[in-house]
């Protein structure tokens, strides 16, 4: 495969998607992009569709495409009705496995999905997790997520189409939303945050790090059939984080640390415990296997990908 290759691409208008297309088109290749809204870069092959299910046709659009990269799916949402975790199935594992069946008919040689450290694990964890750790996810969207691995495995066996799985950790960058958009906008508007004193560990993954990574799994005959971890290759501390943050965003901003005890109560309170999970929560991740096996390396550290936020 070579950077005139033909790639389709799924939810390339998203935070992820939007990051990793103009990766791609920036480096000659050719940006096949399905998806709801209108990209904003015209360099991009432009399809709309409106879903992503087991009715979706894909065939139109994997017409001379070299590999598929699988980002679209329904995210995981807080505080959801349970009687729409039938969403995450249809969307994360029919869809999916449609895509797929779809992409092998085309003549596809590979297909990257864009899975999540949420197949693996709900919460937290203090042992840094790796390719070898039992998964055992709770909620419905790392549920889906898992599933659907284990569907693109029996597809890859039964048609011969190249499959690399990437498990990615919480993905920051330009355009970024969820929580690390919410803790950037607390830094950004307080003068003071009393986030200091924390000791938890936790693994992050640049954008432009994720798309780098695509790249090289687009193209290692080590990565064909195999689920790897991703991380920009060092722990942070939630206070680690807020430093860095404060010192591109708010330099004015002061980090203060509270007492531990505030924590442990807080960790006691229903109202507010999960939100002290995710702040004070370890989960390293132990991306070793895929530098060593396809020889990768981050792009860009956390100060650069942080600035590059900055400016946009």
């Amino acid at each position: 495969m070579s950077n005139q290759s033909k790639i389709l691409m799924t939810g390339a208008t998203g935070f992820a998607g939007s990051n990793l297309s103009t990766w791609f088109l920036d480096r000659g290749y050719h940006v096949v992009a399905p998806c709801r809204s209108q990209p904003v870069d015209e360099r991009l092959e432009f399809y709309k569709i409106s879903r992503i299910d087991r009715y979706t046709f894909w065939a139109d659009y994997l017409k001379g495409v070299d590999a598929v990269v699988h980002l679209a799916g329904r995210a995981h949402q807080l505080h959801e009705r349970s009687d729409s975790h039938y969403l995450y199935c249809e969307t994360n594992v029919e869809g999916t496995v449609n895509l797929a069946l779809q992409a092998a008919s085309s003549g596809v040689r590979r297909f990257i999905f864009i899975s999540s450290i949420k197949a693996m694990i709900s919460d937290a964890s203090e042992i840094a997790l790796s390719e070898k750790t039992l998964c055992s996810p709770l909620e419905p969207y790392g549920l889906s997520k898992l599933k659907a691995e284990i569907e693109l495995r029996k597809i890859s066996a039964e048609t011969g189409m190249q499959l690399v799985i990437l498990r990615p950790p919480l993905i920051y960058g330009p355009g970024v939303k969820g929580n690390f958009a919410s803790l950037q906008r607390l830094v950004q508007k307080l003068s003071i945050l009393p986030l200091g004193g924390l000791t938890n560990r936790r693994s992050l993954l640049a954008v432009k790090n994720l798309a780098s990574a695509v790249e090289t799994a687009l193209y290692s005959d080590k990565a064909v059939g195999q689920t790897y971890l991703l991380s920009d290759g060092e722990e942070v501390s939630t206070s680690e984080l807020v430093a860095r943050m404060a010192a591109v965003f708010n330099p004015a901003c002061r980090i203060v640390s509270l007492p531990r005890w505030v924590w442990r109560l807080g960790s006691w309170l229903p109202m507010v415990a999960h939100k002290m999970a995710r702040l004070n929560g370890s989960l390293p991740v132990d991306s070793g296997l895929f530098t060593r096996e396809t020889g990768w390396r981050p792009v860009v550290g956390m100060q650069e990908q942080l600035l590059e936020m900055l400016d946009r």
